[in-house]
């Protein structure tokens, strides 16, 4: 009879696989529902109760890479055998999260058994985000669009996110192996939804609770989809020079607006290294003639390229033509795609509060935009370029960091999403390149951010996660 049971039991949990490895395709990447984050996690621990650890675990791997193929083609610019082999490792990391629970529950009993599943997550994750050259991007928080939730970012950073989303799959596990017993349901209220509703009820209400700050107009520019449809149409060399004079004219428009800060997505300025100082001479005189902040985002052509890789960059003009800085692109989105920079986050002072810069894909590292939290920046001006099977997915991971830091943000994409945020991820204003002629992007910016509890403690809730794995590990050994 209890054969004949356990065989059943076996029988059902390929359901529950089937179930786990459908939510997978919107799990994340390009098909992405918030709600399947919660639901793959809780099918696929079901699944892996009633198999052999290694082998359910290796079930699961092969799942999360046939899923990952299709989600992220595109998302990752990458093809060919590397493609597939990424796709195949991150599978590898995930799975491990459900065999290591598989395994010490096995020993390890009671609610307090429902942390280890969380734990294990945000440790791989951390692992992942720390050695990754593709930092945050892909990671569990950016699955999730419900603000109330994400305003967590600002105490634990994405950590805390991960933690709930996956814990809620073991404490769903845990009331289910017990038959979901009123004595347990009880127990996993007070423990698990008592914490998760006083989240969300603090979440919305940090979002309804507005704190009065002055706002600056800033202008964003990007190209024009003409001239983006006629690259391959006019000569390369004029199409460049009509763009470099067309920026100008630009901040010129965006001034007349109401515009105090102005500045144009990635490498919107392109030139040959012996162009580069008449230009930047051109663009004080425009800072000073128009009386604003500018930021040029420059791409300057080497005399050795390709041989040497180009620069980008940011250089910042006060209104007087002082050069305030110049900020070098951090983390390249490919290897070969610019001269590195030194990692350095650079901010400057204006009446209009502390302006910092990064560029693009800097913004999914958070080691490197963690620099701030000493630096109390109120707005970040970020050019970025994008491409269609990211957008918006790609904004939406750098306002993360403005929840994080408590900064107020602007991205100016090219071939993506420019949009503005403020330190509590609200959206500010937006446009599309894809839908969208318009190619200023006007927002009303708070002047000043706010201090948050991540950016005093850092990531200590993912080491907190750590002490207790370890813990765990040993009440697992001494049993």
């Amino acid at each position: 009879m209890e054969k004949t049971m356990n065989k059943r039991k076996i029988q059902y949990s390929y359901i529950y696989l089937l179930i786990g490895f459908v939510s997978l395709f919107f799990f994340n990447g390009r098909w992405i529902l918030p709600i399947a984050a919660f639901i793959a996690p809780i099918f696929l621990i079901r699944f892996l109760r009633f198999q052999k650890p290694f082998k359910g675990f290796l079930i699961i791997v092969l799942a999360g890479w046939v899923s990952n193929i299709f989600v992220w083609k595109g998302m990752m610019p990458m093809s060919g055998f590397f493609y597939y082999f990424v796709s195949f490792m991150m599978s590898v990391f995930f799975s491990l999260t459900f065999l290591l629970y598989r395994i010490y529950t096995q020993k390890l009993k009671g609610i307090v058994s429902t942390l280890i599943f969380p734990t294990v997550y945000v440790i791989m994750d951390f692992i992942t985000v720390s050695t990754n050259p593709s930092g945050s991007y892909g990671t569990l928080v950016h699955t999730q669009s419900a603000l109330p939730l994400l305003q967590l970012v600002s105490i634990t950073g994405i950590w805390g996110v991960t933690f709930l989303i996956t814990w809620t799959a073991s404490i769903t596990n845990w009331l289910w192996d017990n038959y979901f017993e009123k004595s347990k349901i009880y127990l996993a209220f007070w423990i698990f939804g008592i914490p998760f509703l006083s989240i969300i009820i603090w979440g919305q209400f940090r979002l309804s609770h507005t704190i009065d700050s002055p706002t600056v107009r800033i202008a964003s520019i990007n190209s024009s989809k003409s001239e983006y449809n006629h690259r391959m149409t006019t000569n390369y060399d004029t199409l460049i020079e009509k763009v470099n004079e067309g920026f100008l004219k630009n901040c010129d428009l965006a001034t007349a607006s109401g515009a105090k800060i102005v500045f144009g997505r990635e490498t919107l300025i392109s030139l040959p290294a012996d162009k580069e100082n008449d230009f930047i001479k051109k663009a004080q005189a425009t800072a000073i003639r128009d009386s604003i902040y500018l930021g040029l985002p420059i791409q300057v052509i080497p005399k050795r390229f390709p041989d040497v890789n180009p620069e980008n960059k940011i250089i910042w003009i006060s209104p007087v033509g002082e050069i305030l800085f110049t900020y070098h692109k951090a983390k390249p989105t490919y290897p070969g795609e610019c001269d590195y920079g030194d990692g350095i986050i650079k901010y400057y002072d204006s009446p209009f509060g502390r302006i910092g810069s990064a560029i693009c894909f800097d913004m999914d590292f958070p080691s490197l935009i963690n620099q701030t939290s000493k630096m109390n920046i109120d707005i970040m001006l970020v050019p970025g370029s994008d491409w269609q099977e990211i957008t918006p997915y790609h904004t939406y991971v750098a306002s993360v960091r403005a929840i994080e830091h408590g900064f107020n943000m602007t991205r100016s994409v090219f071939k993506g999403f420019s949009a503005s945020f403020n330190y509590k991820g609200q959206l500010l204003s937006s446009n599309d390149f894809f839908k969208t002629n318009e190619v200023i992007l006007y927002t009303d910016v708070p002047v000043k951010g706010q201090k948050t509890v991540y950016s005093v403690l850092g990531d200590y809730f993912a080491w907190l996660c750590i002490l207790f794995f370890l813990s765990m590990s040993f009440v697992y050994l001494k049993k």
